[in-house]
């Protein structure tokens, strides 16, 4: 993706805004602080597709409305589904797949419990 003007202009703000500097920043969006400061000087003219996954959803609210790669409907999520969401990404499809049905069957079960639980106390 172009690195635009919006987007070094995002991070900037972003940065100033929420974070103590560059480097933690970087820490907290898995990304290189050498690559943020980079583009934060443009000095380069592309952000990889992966990089962008990472920082978009942290500078979304810095960027103009409609600003292309900005995405329509975000979902607010907590640290630890971002965690979750980063590592299950890290994994090979098939084991995304296993795990996937696995936290399934997981959750349906704690359904059932939940709901034979509250029929007992009714």
């Amino acid at each position: 993706m172009k690195l635009t003007d919006e987007i070094v202009k995002a991070l900037h703000g972003c940065i100033e805004d929420g974070f103590e500097s560059v480097n933690d920043f970087a820490r907290f969006a898995n990304v290189s602080a050498n690559t943020i400061s980079k583009y934060m000087r443009k000095e380069t003219l592309t952000i990889q597709q992966d990089t962008w996954k990472k920082i978009q959803p942290l500078i979304a609210s810095y960027l103009p409305k409609g600003a292309k790669g900005k995405i329509k409907h975000e979902l607010e999520l907590s640290a630890d589904q971002k965690i979750l969401l980063d590592a299950f990404d890290e994994l090979p499809p098939d084991v995304q797949n296993q795990k996937l049905l696995e936290i399934i069957e997981m959750a349906k079960k704690y359904i059932r419990e939940k709901d034979a639980a509250e029929k007992t106390a009714e």
